[in-house]
């Protein structure tokens, strides 16, 4: 499955943590592992893709196809003068759209 795990989780790319979480819940106790082990392992698979603002980062930076550190990608910005002291949040907000 290449859908990506906005889809897979019905869920819109800049929804909150506690947005994800709950629709991951709700995901999980309608497609119980026991009876649909596939669909499960996909919703799981993506939730751990993005189930939070770190994690999103990094994920949007291997969906890019760049090898890039957090860290890299931070100092690489900062250098830029975009804004000093990004929060992940914003800095999730500077990568370009996917």
């Amino acid at each position: 499955m290449n859908d990506s795990p906005w889809k897979i989780l019905g869920i819109t790319a800049d929804a909150e943590d506690s947005t994800v979480r709950a629709r991951y819940l709700t995901l999980v106790r309608e497609f119980p592992p026991e009876q649909h082990p596939e669909k499960f392992a996909a919703i799981r698979d993506a939730y751990e893709k993005v189930r939070d603002t770190y994690s999103r980062v990094k994920y949007r930076l291997f969906e890019q196809g760049r090898d890039d550190s957090l860290d890299a990608l931070i100092e690489g910005l900062a250098c830029q003068n975009i804004r000093p002291r990004l929060s992940l949040v914003q800095l999730l907000r500077e990568l370009p759209p996917v």
